[in-house]
């Protein structure tokens, strides 16, 4: 069996997200402040206390409407602003029906700029009696539309009140994602379940964030890959984005632990990290040290953690290789990457004990299988 265990439920946001079962419709909604030092309270009163303030143009995720006043988010918690002063400017909602026209204006008279199909996502920016405003500035007839919080967004004669980001492609600004799944998340073409999956971002994979809701959360990964994670595993957080990931910083205090050991022999069978290990024997021990516990062998251990390519490597991930000769992907040797294209390894070759070798060397190069990270 692998390492880990069955992940914990998350709580993503404290108690406003709250662990839900897969949905395919992505309901979120956005709005901005039209004034300045406009008071973010409480509760939905204006003698609630003030917990922040906001100016012109500052974006904020819209969780409903109580009265007068919005729900939105705000530095992780709930949080009030007077409907006088923010708009709803965007809201993402799902198409109901096939081959359903979207118009280039709010008229069935208008050109028809494409079609639609069912479940199919679109962001609506403002709205009138009959048609929804689309961010490609196209419209689509409203009850082909549906989505939770649709009917906040402004009406269409209010669409010049300044917004920070109307477009659907904009970052929010000071938020960020980390992903908490220990065994790696789905990285998905769309806001479903059904949706192709992109590429498994490991623990702790740091990503910018375009929009989210209870369910999903649209990201922009550090190589730019675009898609949706489920909000149960990613944290949806606010402030300045860590640099790196909470695997990388902590992949560093494995390499700084495992160098201590560089010149220990290699012992077949060993996992002594002062008198005898083996290379699997090395990697085992090191990461027991840490809390993390792998399965004992060098071909076993290739079914812990998540793939990692080689181009995504960071101190601390794991590094396999076929040292048999032919290289016919079969894993007979594993190592510890240090970054700078090295690992630290328990070598049974001419070294025969704990030393740093070159993974882009020919050896490493004609050798080397596949990478996993295994960090939680």
């Amino acid at each position: 069996m692998g390492f880990f265990k069955l992940a914990g439920r998350v709580a993503v946001i404290g108690s406003l997200v709250s662990i839900m079962g897969a949905s395919t419709v992505f309901a979120a909604a956005f709005g901005v402040v039209s004034g300045n030092n406009v008071n973010i309270r409480s509760q939905a009163s204006s003698t609630a206390s003030v917990i922040g303030s906001a100016n012109v143009g500052t974006e904020f995720n819209v969780l409903g409407k109580e009265g007068d006043w919005y729900n939105v988010m705000y530095n992780g918690t709930s949080g009030y602003v007077s409907s006088q002063y923010l708009t709803v400017n965007k809201v993402e909602a799902t198409v109901v029906g096939n081959g359903v026209n979207i118009r280039s204006a709010a008229s069935t008279e208008s050109n028809v700029v494409s079609t639609a199909n069912s479940g199919q996502a679109v962001t609506v920016t403002a709205q009138n009696d009959e048609w929804y405003k689309l961010s490609d500035n196209s419209f689509i007839s409203k009850q082909y539309v549906e989505g939770s919080l649709i009917e906040l967004v402004t009406n269409m004669e209010n669409t010049t009140v300044q917004a920070s980001a109307t477009k659907e492609e904009t970052l929010m600004q000071n938020t960020y994602g980390i992903v908490l799944a220990t065994s790696g998340l789905n990285l998905r073409s769309s806001a479903s379940t059904n949706g192709d999956i992109i590429d498994v971002l490991p623990y702790g994979e740091v990503v910018d964030v375009y929009s989210y809701s209870k369910s999903w959360v649209k990201v922009k990964t550090a190589d730019g890959q675009e898609g949706y994670l489920s909000a149960d595993y990613c944290s949806v957080r606010t402030g300045e984005k860590p640099s790196r990931s909470l695997s990388s910083s902590k992949g560093e205090q494995v390499v700084s632990y495992a160098k201590q050991f560089m010149g220990t022999p290699y012992v077949w069978g060993g996992t002594n990290l002062n008198r005898g290990v083996d290379c699997s024997g090395f990697v085992y021990s090191v990461y027991k040290n840490f809390g993390i516990t792998l399965n004992r062998t060098s071909a076993s251990m290739a079914s812990n953690g998540v793939v990692v390519s080689k181009s995504q490597l960071i101190p601390g991930d794991l590094v396999f290789f076929d040292t048999t000769g032919v290289n016919n992907g079969g894993i007979s040797h594993v190592g510890i990457y240090i970054g700078n294209g090295q690992y630290i390894h328990a070598s049974s070759g001419k070294e025969y004990c704990v030393t740093i070798s070159d993974l882009n060397n020919s050896y490493g190069l004609s050798t080397y299988v596949t990478a996993r990270r295994v960090i939680r």
